[in-house]
């Protein structure tokens, strides 16, 4: 990281490891033929591609043929909500009102086509009014998709709890879990839903790859009845980015620690990461210019997210303090960094509650490895100045 330079916008994307980047170029090197080439040279990639995807499935107690090599989340959630149209050709799809804007797109494609898409909405915490269940998972229901650990605010959703109902009633079930894996590994056989996507690039590995994991039940409506297809147990066409997939291979060996899984909660291992979290909050519970949006207790363990409100106790625009922070070589977003740039009000605040003139200026604090106490100090002393300036 360039020196002098804070960065807390982990959830946006995260620097690459000199191991991951290594294995990368050592991959390019050395195994640069294609996979599905049938001489010797090809041969020997298909059998190194396999070799890592099962190395993969190892640290997720999952079978290799669970996992499907994509371009990232955006992908993976595309190939599902694409299946479960050419499935079931019409029917009912189940997400949060603050999914990631992907989910939406994909949803609102269904819409297009007849489906009804339902909002299940959530509380003032983010979190979804579970009491409803019964109500919004009908008989109509094909598929429920739900982001485990919402990037705007952190919130993590019971999908274990949800897991289970969509078993009981047999209707799919698909998480965005694009925020989870940089806060540990979670166990793909304990994990209850049908399909899962994940990009890379959100912890320490290379852009423009990540997985789809699927279940043998689930997996069958995503074979390509295509017979040419034989790429990613055709699911996914496509030449396999081999060093992308290595390298993401050696990101996930740097994570540390197992996710453990109640019905009601997730449960992360304690880090340093996690007690630097603990340290900022502490640092602004009793700063009556700050206001916490998302749940506390329920939240990724790397995420922090407030407005921040003036001298007149007036929500400061998120991008006046971005772009101060910025000037003062600090790194943080006003939310989804797909949507931060796009000037409309935040949805995901709406949705919980804020009123509308906050729906401008959350900010967004995701951290990782290499920060410290010091740099939280130091940002900290910025939004003071955020408050007297603004």
């Amino acid at each position: 990281m360039e020196n002098n330079f804070i960065y807390f916008d982990y959830a946006s994307t995260t620097p690459l490891s000199d191991n991951v980047l290594n294995i990368i170029n050592s991959t390019y090197r050395n195994y640069w033929h294609n996979p599905s080439s049938t001489y010797e040279l090809g041969i020997k990639c298909s059998m190194y591609l396999e070799k890592i995807r099962s190395k993969i499935a190892y640290l997720f107690d999952a079978e290799p043929e669970d996992i499907i090599f994509t371009s990232g989340s955006s992908e993976s959630t595309n190939i599902v909500f694409s299946n479960i149209y050419d499935t079931f050709k019409k029917g009912r799809v189940v997400i949060s009102n603050i999914e990631h804007q992907a989910t939406n797109i994909c949803a609102n494609k269904l819409r297009k086509h007849s489906w009804d898409i339902c909002k299940w909405s959530v509380n003032n915490d983010g979190i979804l009014n579970i009491s409803n269940i019964d109500k919004t998972l009908t008989n109509e229901t094909k598929l429920v998709s739900i982001i485990w650990g919402q990037s705007e605010i952190g919130t993590i959703q019971p999908v274990q709890f949800i897991g289970s109902k969509c078993e009981e009633l047999n209707i799919m079930f698909h998480l965005d879990g694009t925020q989870i894996l940089s806060n540990g590994i979670f166990s793909w056989n304990d994990l209850k839903c049908d399909f899962l996507s994940l990009s890379a690039h959100k912890f320490g590995g290379p852009k423009g790859i990540g997985i789809l994991f699927t279940k043998e039940k689930s997996r069958l409506i995503l074979k390509n009845k295509d017979i040419s297809l034989t790429q990613e147990y055709s699911i996914r066409q496509g030449t396999q980015a081999l060093p992308l997939i290595a390298g993401m291979h050696e990101s996930l060996k740097n994570i540390s620690g197992k996710i453990k899984l109640f019905d009601y909660k997730t449960e992360f291992p304690s880090n340093n990461i996690k007690k630097l979290k603990n340290y900022f909050f502490q640092k602004i519970k009793d700063n009556n210019h700050i206001k916490i949006t998302g749940s506390i207790n329920h939240r990724l363990p790397n995420h922090i997210s407030f407005l921040v409100l003036n001298k007149r106790f007036e929500p400061i625009r998120a991008y006046k303090i971005v772009n101060f922070m910025s000037e003062n070589n600090v790194a943080i977003s006003s939310g989804s960094a797909c949507s931060s740039s796009s000037g409309k009000p935040s949805s995901t605040l709406q949705n919980i509650g804020f009123k509308d003139e906050e729906l401008y200026s959350n900010i967004r604090v995701t951290l990782g490895s290499i920060n410290n106490k010091s740099e939280i100090n130091k940002f900290l002393e910025l939004i003071q100045k955020c408050i007297d300036k603004f």
